[in-house]
Parts: C-alpha cells; sequence; structure tokens
C-alpha cells in the first residue's frame, strides 16, 4: 500500500490538469447551455453502451448508480484513471472547407477511488466531466436598426467538472441505496468579433463574456438483486437527481482595435439550472458468464423554459442495451476468478436542443473488452471500449457529426489495511 501512494498522487495530479485542458474536438451544438453534457462514466460499461444502472460487481467500479459500490469485496480499495480519444467528421451545408470538416483529441478523463470501509458500508470519490463547451464558426450579424449585415465570427470554450464523494449501503443482502454528493464547477469564455466592413482589422469589435458556475448536485441510487435459479440471477437499479441550481457570475470585455471599452466588469450574478435527471435499469447474469442489459434514462429540460429565436430546449431520453461474456474460472474455494470479457451495446439518444424545429438525436454502436493479469489481493487490469456513433443530420441546415471514439481505463486494486489481514490467493 505505502509503495504505490506516490503513483496515485501522480495520477491524481497529472488527471487534474489534463482535464482542465480545453478540448480541441469542436461542436455546433456545445454553443447552447453548458454545452455537451458527458454520457460515459469511462467504467466497466463503456463497451456496453455504458448500459449500468442495474450492475455491480464485487471487484470492478460500476459508477452509473451511486448504490453500486456496496457490493465491493470488503477491506479492499479501487482506483481507476481513465483517457479517450476522440475524432470527428463534420457535414453539412455549413460546412465549407477541408480544414473545418474534422477534429480530433485526446484527453484523460477521469480519476476515482473506491473503499470498502466496512461490510455494509463503501465509500467513493473522484473527479469526472459534466459537461464540455467549444466551438466556433462565422456568419452575419444583421445591424440593429438597418437591413444590412456584417460578417462575424463565434468561438467558445470551457467545460463543468464534478468531484464527487459517493456513500452507498447494504440495507440487506438484496438491497442497496446511495447517495453522490457533487461539486459542480466550470468556466466558460463566449468570444464574438464583429468585422469592420471596411476591412480594417485593428478596428475589430471584440465581445469577450466569461461564465463561472459552481455549487453542489446530488444523485440518489437503488439497486436489487434475486437469483431466480442456480444460473439465472435479475437486477434493478434507478437513479434519480433533483433539479439544480448553479451559481453563475458573468463578467464582460470588450475590445475595439487595441482599446479596452468595457475590462472585465461583472454584469450579471445569476443561476443556470439543471432540470431533474431519472434513469431505470434491469440486467440479467446467465450461468455466471453472461449479461445482458438495458437502461432508460429521462431529463426534463423542457420545464425550464429556455429557447433563443431558432431553438429550444426539450425533454431527453436515452435507451441503451449491452451484452457481456466473462471468461472466468472456478476456483478451489468454490468462487470465480474472471480472466477476460467481451462486450457490445447499442444507443439511441434524443438531445435536450432542438433546432429548426428539428430534435437533435445520436445513435452508435460500442464495442468492448477488459482483462485482468494478476490474480491475488493486489492486481491491476486493462479495459478499453470503442464507440462509433452519429449525431445530427444534415437536413434543416444542421451539421451531421460522425464520431469515432476510444476508451482507455487502467484500474487497481489492493487490501487497504494490510498489516490487520493476511493476504490469500
Amino acid at each position: 500500500m505505502k509503495q504505490i501512494q506516490p503513483l496515485i498522487i501522480i495520477l491524481f495530479l497529472v488527471s487534474i490538469s489534463q482535464t482542465a485542458r480545453s478540448q480541441n474536438n469542436t461542436s455546433p451544438y456545445s454553443v447552447i447551455g453548458i454545452g455537451d453534457i458527458e454520457r460515459s462514466y469511462f467504467d466497466r460499461t463503456t463497451g456496453m453502451a455504458n448500459t449500468g444502472v442495474a450492475l455491480f460487481s464485487n471487484r470492478y467500479m460500476y459508477q452509473s448508480n451511486p448504490a453500486s459500490y456496496s457490493n465491493m469485496d470488503e477491506h479492499f480499495f479501487n482506483m481507476e484513471v481513465a483517457t479517450r480519444f476522440k475524432a470527428i467528421t463534420y457535414s453539412g451545408t455549413p460546412v465549407n472547407s477541408t480544414t473545418e470538416a474534422q477534429s480530433s483529441d485526446i484527453q484523460f478523463k477521469k480519476i476515482a477511488l473506491a473503499l470498502k470501509v466496512k461490510s455494509r458500508w463503501a465509500v467513493s470519490m473522484g473527479l469526472m466531466p459534466f459537461s464540455t463547451s467549444n466551438y466556433s464558426f462565422g456568419a452575419n450579424k444583421a445591424i440593429q436598426g438597418t437591413t444590412l449585415t456584417s460578417p462575424a465570427y463565434y468561438e467558445g470554450s470551457g467545460n463543468t467538472t464534478q468531484f464527487y464523494i459517493t456513500n452507498s449501503f447494504l440495507i440487506s443482502k438484496h438491497l442497496s441505496i446511495g447517495v453522490q454528493t457533487s461539486y459542480l464547477f466550470g468556466q466558460m469564455l463566449q468570444k464574438e468579433t464583429i468585422f469592420n466592413s471596411g476591412g480594417v482589422n485593428d478596428s475589430d469589435l471584440v465581445t469577450s463574456r466569461n461564465l463561472n458556475m459552481g455549487n453542489l448536485y446530488f444523485k440518489f441510487g437503488l439497486q436489487y438483486h434475486t437469483t431466480l435459479s442456480e444460473k439465472t440471477s435479475l437486477f434493478f437499479g434507478a437513479t434519480a437527481s433533483p433539479q439544480t441550481k448553479l451559481r453563475a457570475d458573468y463578467s464582460l470585455q470588450v475590445q475595439e482595435g487595441n482599446s479596452f471599452l468595457i475590462t472585465n466588469q461583472y454584469y450579471k450574478n445569476n443561476f443556470f439550472i439543471l432540470p431533474a435527471m431519472y434513469s431505470g435499469g434491469i440486467a440479467a447474469l446467465l450461468n455466471n458468464k453472461y449479461t445482458l442489459a438495458v437502461d432508460y434514462s429521462y431529463q426534463g429540460w423542457r420545464d425550464l423554459k429556455y429557447q433563443g429565436l431558432s431553438y429550444e430546449l426539450v425533454n431527453s431520453n436515452k435507451i441503451s442495451a449491452g451484452f457481456e461474456y466473462a471468461n472466468k474460472v472456478k476456483l478451489r474455494d468454490g468462487g470465480f476468478f474472471e480472466r477476460s470479457f467481451l462486450q457490445a451495446g447499442l444507443y439511441y439518444d434524443e438531445s435536450y436542443l432542438k433546432i429548426n424545429g428539428k430534435q437533435l438525436t445520436s445513435y452508435g454502436l460500442t464495442l468492448g473488452a477488459g482483462f485482468t493479469p494478476l490474480r491475488g489481493s493486489a492486481s491491476f487490469g486493462v479495459q478499453g471500449g470503442l464507440d462509433i456513433g452519429v449525431r445530427g443530420t444534415t437536413n434543416y441546415g444542421l451539421i451531421r457529426e460522425n464520431y469515432t471514439q476510444f476508451n482507455l481505463t487502467l484500474i487497481y486494486r489492493d487490501l487497504w489495511i494490510p498489516n490487520k489481514l493476511k493476504k490469500f490467493d
């Protein structure tokens, strides 16, 4: 335990620094609200289309449901560090050059720890992305009071991150509950450049808006499982997050050429509201090797009554399904050790954005695999997931995004009080 503490600290600091950087991937749809909300937990479920509300494990973290940690092995701790590569190609009428038609990046995405403190109580903490905003595009801006327009350029970047602490409790042999307490924090920069129609670059008007947000955010979870026969088990899960207000401070800077007309002026102190969010899932384990799972999630954005000239926020729905095959060997004590697993999944997601009368949708296929090279009290694991999908459409004047992303998660597991317990392989 003492030997790996420096490694944990190093990975934690690297993860923080990498997570704080802006992404190179751009999306015109992230201009609205707090941007694209992250749908992945970068955990065991990535190859199953992130389907895992009902799932848990004694050796792995399932992070979509706060209740899942209570079923982990007692007196063990788990650590997971994840990274993701993502490449996007864009198509549609607004895309007018080869350089604008693609983007890619690679980033560290999370660090998470979980401890089974007592037989009925587990704790987890970590740092994960919540949303990302990164866009750039040009358009003509109408000059107020006239029929004229002026060329303009819009760009923005930023993210919202969650630092969370989860407490998970085993109420009975079959029932678990949990609560995740997160602090959401983030910063976003939005810049508008109106070009001088006379062609004098040093008189362009640049307006920069800076937004800082933060507040507590809660997520509650419940899981129940039962055994139908010696070879069949069923699992049920549900989560809920109440409507949350994020305190938002806005500042403004206006520059014309080399002259600053307004500098860092705070012009608004308000709230950005996150809607109530719910999810439910069901899963079956067959012959202790085959897992089938289905999830449904809902976000009530329409209740916020937020809309603009050509867009509005609507309720979001997502359904996903996943399959897993686990290669397990039976041990002398009657238990099982998992050497590797293979996964596949499908998903369909209705976004909270409705633009030009069309609600954005995304759909895709996922594949995943993982293995644990060592068996015993201390073990390392590697798991990866591939996601190939499509978001948006080329109709209605919109942009279609074809994306490919690969997640890689490294796992370390060991006794967390080795001086008091004996190790058995």
